[in-house]
């Protein structure tokens, strides 16, 4: 994609936190929430693992251990 001078445009990620929508992207460090809503992430990581969720991990083409995967799912990494 560089040689071609291709540029992908960013995945945007909302989340509802205290009654105000919050936008960014991945590896978007500029929100001062940035604790707090990767916090509520990992809590809506984790419920979705008790209710049965599993990952397609097929899509990841890193060669990086399988947990290292799912949190490249879970933070939009990839």
């Amino acid at each position: 994609m560089r040689d071609k001078r291709v540029k992908k445009e960013p995945g945007y990620s909302w989340i509802k936190y205290k009654g105000k929508v919050h936008v960014f992207s991945a590896d978007d460090q500029s929100s001062p929430f940035l604790g707090q809503i990767y916090a509520e992430l990992e809590k809506l990581n984790c419920k979705m693992t008790e209710e049965g969720y599993i990952p397609d991990m097929s899509s990841v083409l890193h060669d990086v251990e399988e947990s290292e995967k799912i949190k490249m799912l879970n933070h939009h990494r990839i």
